[in-house]
């Protein structure tokens, strides 16, 4: 687990799936390696806010990703 990161430090970089995961759109996605927009803390639980690279962005949790 990463953390020991601050935001600033998390926004810009990219992260390995750890599952697929379904985007806003509903698609499914493994391979691809998104940026992370954002992080965002809702109801207690701390998220990610990540963007493909054809621009579809969806929220996960810190468990479902590596941080490169």
């Amino acid at each position: 687990m990463m953390s020991g990161l601050s935001t600033e430090k998390l926004v810009g970089r990219h992260c390995k799936l750890q599952k697929p995961v379904r985007d806003h759109d509903g698609r499914s996605r493994f391979s691809e390696q998104p940026r992370i927009l954002r992080e965002v803390n809702n109801l207690d639980r701390r998220m990610y806010l990540v963007q493909f690279d054809d621009g579809a962005t969806t929220f996960l949790f810190p468990d479902e990703v590596v941080i490169q």
